[in-house]
């Protein structure tokens, strides 16, 4: 088998850390190092692999926004704002409901008739790319009208839970304001919007730039965030992952009811969770260990 997207150490690093020789195990070995690597990064409540992320932040105003992975590799796009896509309302008035809801990747349609049937529609933003598509879409099922005002990739939609459209029509709608200038501190992981008047880094001027507008999931930013692969993964980190494969390898052949060991006088507990104890695997996590606030 092959090890998992989100493998944090290599087999061949794992045998050699664990002076395994022989294949015979290799298939366990990778099982626990897909296992190890989830509970890393469970543990320190973050992805190490880099991956694609396309997220909508609530901010209040202020200067610096915190992206939730890290280390950055890429920005590709930052946007904000505020533009209307288009309306939907209900056009059958004996229905008690139709909702709209706008998911991460699709549209959903609600429809509830006068006598409680349900019936529900998935407009995938896969098939459906923009939100002139979803218009004409949403206006081929039975319960709904829609009206576009301006287009917009579907992805690029606010996401929305689920809202009645047959009292009054809705609206939704998209950040459009993606032409400010801003800094990434890679490492970081924070974003400072820059203006013209910002010259800190060549000696005049000011650090200070616009201030983040004050918005309920209103900034939207797509970036790739993580290390490249395997081999860039820090030496520590990889490590960890060792201690902890080897830590279930030895546990899986021993007696799961036995809570402790002898040997001659010296008796040591058995079952304690290596991630749960100070030093050791702990320690060695402690500098990944995503805090939030």
């Amino acid at each position: 088998m092959a090890l998992s997207a989100n493998a944090i150490v290599s087999l061949a690093d794992v045998k050699a850390y664990m002076r395994i020789t022989s294949s015979s195990t290799d298939s366990l070995l990778e099982t626990l190092i897909d296992a190890a690597s989830t509970r890393i990064e469970s543990y320190c409540d973050r992805n190490f692999i880099e991956q694609e992320y396309r997220e909508f932040y609530n901010t209040n105003g202020q200067r610096r926004l915190r992206l939730r992975h890290f280390p950055v590799s890429q920005v590709t796009r930052l946007s904000t704002g505020s533009k209307q896509a288009f309306t939907v309302g209900g056009s059958i008035s004996s229905d008690l409901r139709a909702t709209v809801e706008v998911q991460d990747n699709k549209v959903v349609l609600d429809r509830y008739t006068s006598n409680g049937t349900n019936t529900t529609s998935n407009i995938a933003f896969g098939s459906y790319k923009t939100a002139s598509a979803i218009v004409d879409e949403i206006n081929t099922k039975t319960g709904f009208t829609a009206t576009l005002v301006a287009n917009c990739l579907a992805e690029d939609l606010f996401r929305v839970g689920g809202v009645n459209c047959n009292t009054a029509p809705q609206s939704f709608y998209f950040p459009d304001q993606d032409d400010t200038g801003y800094r990434l501190h890679e490492d970081r992981a924070t974003i400072e919007f820059v203006d013209q008047s910002d010259y800190a880094f060549f000696g005049t001027g000011t650090d200070q730039g616009p201030r983040f507008p004050i918005t309920f999931a209103g900034v939207e930013v797509e970036y790739k965030a993580g290390y490249e692969n395997i081999a860039a993964i820090p030496n520590d980190l990889k490590e960890a992952a060792k201690m902890l494969v080897q830590y279930m390898f030895e546990s899986s052949a021993k007696d799961p009811s036995l809570t402790s060991e002898s040997i001659g006088s010296y008796t040591y507990s058995r079952g304690t969770d290596p991630l749960m104890t100070e030093g050791g695997i702990s320690m060695l996590l402690s500098p990944y260990v995503d805090r939030k606030s």
